[in-house]
């Protein structure tokens, strides 16, 4: 009886993200013709002739499919480098965060093993302390902890325990951090917010995030080349972050996930995560189709909206949905981009990474470099000009003007 029922609740699932998919109105997309293609081109090329950065790949799509993709450049700036692709794998730094460590933790509230006002000591005795104990799943994912933005490797190692693991040792190093306000009393952006909640996402599952995403999400989307500890193979299509004599390509460049991820097994939830434009195309697809891919849900279409729904207080004055940037602002949000059906939300991540969800037209805009390579010193922004074309090609923006 037990199996019959599990059937039954995967064929209501099933049912409730076609249902979505099928009601979802059909809306107006960007026009890329060939004048909005060469204005894309020239801002990409041009930040790669003023060695902003040595390459990049671009997508544009929607639910259904890709609107415009390309790969611009190359790996390095040796001109033997292998020129990228839509396949070249990209360090994502910080949008680790929302393509990762927040599926994870979505897949697990959809689950019902985790809720989003869940206690984090409840999975993590060592936040059962008095400053830590009202931290809750909904402060992670909104960055409403308290927690600082982010601390010293070096410091940790130096407090590491014999026989510890480096994991351990810096989530017992954050758990003993002073917080920086009280937990739900401000806004603060946190790579330690993710670093605990990838931690809660492997000791509440059983198996490393990677695990987890890859069963969950990587092979029924298809997702080839992404992951947190990559094959020889995978890592020799990997955009390097750093030049010689310190050469990294496939290795993450995020100190703290470089520290946490040097022994294998756990994952960093604040960076670590390595995909290609082709993969993250799919996942966006599939977060535009209300959770559903190819007649198979992934996710149920209210835990999506989660995404796409405030998880901070009014009182803050401040909005974030859960694991992604809310946008109010023009170009990456306009007056019209209100309430969780309408909604823009986005992540960057700082070896030059960007991915922008729009709800309301059901598009999606990829863009990943490694602006960091060789020595981090050059500086870029692609995405505002990006979407600001974006926004003067779309019917459903224009026609507000």
């Amino acid at each position: 009886m037990g199996g019959l029922r599990l059937v039954g609740q995967q064929r209501i699932a099933l049912m409730i993200c076609l249902i979505a998919v099928l009601s979802a109105r059909t809306v107006a997309v960007p026009i890329i013709d060939s004048n909005v293609q060469m204005r894309i081109d020239q801002i990409v090329n041009d930040a790669i002739a003023e060695h902003c950065t040595p390459g990049a790949a671009l997508v544009i799509g929607t639910a259904k499919g890709i609107i415009y993709s390309k790969g611009y450049g190359r790996l390095t700036y040796d001109l033997d480098s292998a020129s990228v692709t839509l396949d070249t794998m990209w360090d994502l730094a910080s949008c680790s965060k929302a393509t990762a460590t927040t599926i994870a933790t979505l897949l697990l509230i959809q689950d019902g093993k985790l809720g989003l006002d869940d206690h984090v000591f409840k999975f993590l005795p060592m936040f059962d302390t008095e400053d830590k104990r009202a931290i809750t799943i909904r402060h992670l994912l909104s960055h409403t902890s308290g927690l600082p933005a982010y601390t010293n490797a070096e410091k940790v190692e130096a407090d590491r325990r014999p026989g510890e693991s480096r994991a351990d040792a810096l989530i017992r190093w954050i758990a003993n951090l002073p917080l920086v306000y009280k937990t739900g009393e401000g806004l603060r952006y946190s790579c330690l917010n993710f670093i605990v909640l990838a931690r809660v996402n492997e000791e509440v599952s059983g198996v490393s995030q990677e695990t987890l995403l890859r069963r969950r999400v990587f092979v029924p989307l298809r997702m080839l080349n992404s992951g947190y500890y990559l094959s020889e193979r995978q890592k020799a299509l990997c955009a390097p972050t750093v030049g010689k004599p310190n050469f990294r390509q496939g290795v993450v460049h995020d100190p703290l996930a470089y520290y946490l991820q040097s022994h294998g097994y756990h994952c960093s939830g604040n960076a670590g995560f390595f995909s290609s434009a082709n993969d993250l195309s799919n996942l966006c697809r599939m977060i535009l189709s209300n959770g559903s891919w190819e007649g198979r849900c992934i996710l149920r279409p209210e835990i999506v909206d989660l995404i796409f729904t405030n998880q901070v207080p009014q009182s803050l004055g401040v909005s974030r949905g859960a694991g992604w940037a809310l946008y109010s602002r023009y170009p990456y949000a306009t007056e019209l981009n209100v309430g969780p059906q309408k909604a823009c939300v986005g992540h960057d991540g700082y070896t030059g990474t960007y991915i922008h969800l729009d709800r309301m037209s059901g598009t999606f805009l990829i863009i990943l470099t490694n602006r960091v390579y060789p020595d981090d010193t050059a500086r870029l922004n692609l995405a505002r000009p990006i979407l600001t074309i974006l926004r003067q090609s779309d019917p459903l923006y224009t026609a507000m003007n």
